[in-house]
């Protein structure tokens, strides 16, 4: 995100914390029980004022509005603290949850030191004016050191457990996907029909599992290089990816072999499809390539009785079409 609009962010949110002090100092001016809340509410709203006027302050250095709005917060919260000794009021869940925002501040815009500083005293001028205190609420201090904590930790360490995530996530991704055409590898393909073998087990029709293999690669890559053999791969791919729903799955099986797994469609539905995609891959134009085809073998689960066999009788209809003058479908 952008300085700029890291600005403009903060702006809006010094003008909701000014709309919200406002609320606040009409409804305790309002209720006759709560006059003695009135000054240390009128400061903070003064002080929420004067933050939201250094965010529009446009010749302001940005770190040193920060240092200020910190600053100016651990003095409003003094403030609350020193009410809060001379009154003897309870202490309240806004004033726990000025500590927090404070902590929060101070982690993300100060220097580690200074942050922990500013929090360390906070936390404890509250603890010494929970003292004074009609009603301490033991629990709620003890609960907001625990969140002052887990607001360190995840200032400190945050980053480095996101990355950690981020690079696992795409560790996962790389091992499971073909660098060349975007699809599932042949690992991911395999997995994912064992998945989906054990989901339509009950009805094994509605389960097929095609091997489509284009015809005569090896003329294109010794004709036109194997740059440009990649080029028509990766549109293949594309080709396939529109006739895959939901549920279904597409994989690079190897070389120029592609695994479609079609869910859901009895076998008249994904011959189908299947033939559908052979007429695409026929239509396919890539300039200077030869004319391309593609020879496919169709099998469904309830023809196999484990996914191993279901594989292997896709692959012998896949050779079947192949011996028969390719460009065909068998299945």
């Amino acid at each position: 995100m952008d300085l700029r609009r890291q600005h403009r962010m903060l702006s809006a949110l010094m003008l909701l914390a000014v709309v919200v002090m406002a609320g606040v100092l009409v409804y305790v001016w309002m209720d006759p029980a709560q006059q003695s809340r009135v000054p240390p509410v009128a400061a903070g709203f003064g002080f929420a004022v004067v933050m939201c006027l250094l965010t529009f302050w446009p010749g302001l250095d940005a770190p040193l509005m920060r240092r200020i709005i910190v600053g100016l917060s651990s003095v409003w919260l003094l403030v609350n603290v020193l009410s809060l000794i001379t009154t003897h009021r309870p202490v309240t869940s806004g004033l726990l949850l000025h500590l927090v925002m404070l902590g929060l501040l101070a982690f993300a815009w100060l220097p580690y030191g200074w942050a922990v500083g500013v929090v360390v005293v906070g936390y404890g001028a509250l603890c010494m004016g929970a003292l004074f205190s009609a009603a301490p609420d033991v629990t709620g201090l003890l609960l907001v050191g625990l969140a002052l904590v887990m607001t360190w930790y995840l200032s400190r360490y945050g980053d480095s457990v996101q990355f950690e995530q981020r690079r696992n996530a795409q560790l996962v991704h790389l091992a499971s996907t073909d660098p060349l055409t975007g699809l599932c590898n042949r690992r991911a393909g395999m997995e994912k029909l064992e998945a989906l073998s054990v989901v339509w087990r009950a009805q094994p029709r509605c389960l097929s599992v095609l091997m489509l293999d284009l015809d005569h690669f090896k003329r294109i890559n010794d004709s036109v290089g194997h740059g440009r053999g990649d080029e028509v791969l990766v549109a293949v791919a594309r080709v396939l990816d529109r006739h895959v729903q939901r549920g279904d799955v597409l994989a690079r099986w190897g070389g120029e072999e592609f695994l479609i797994v079609l869910a859901g469609v009895d076998a008249a539905g994904a011959r189908e499809t299947a033939l559908r995609m052979l007429q695409e891959v026929r239509a396919l134009k890539c300039l200077e390539c030869p004319p391309l085809s593609a020879s496919g073998g169709l099998a469904q689960l309830s023809e196999a009785g484990s996914v191993a066999v279901l594989l292997r009788l896709a692959d012998e209809r896949l050779y079947a079409a192949k011996e028969a003058g390719r460009d065909r479908l068998v299945g």
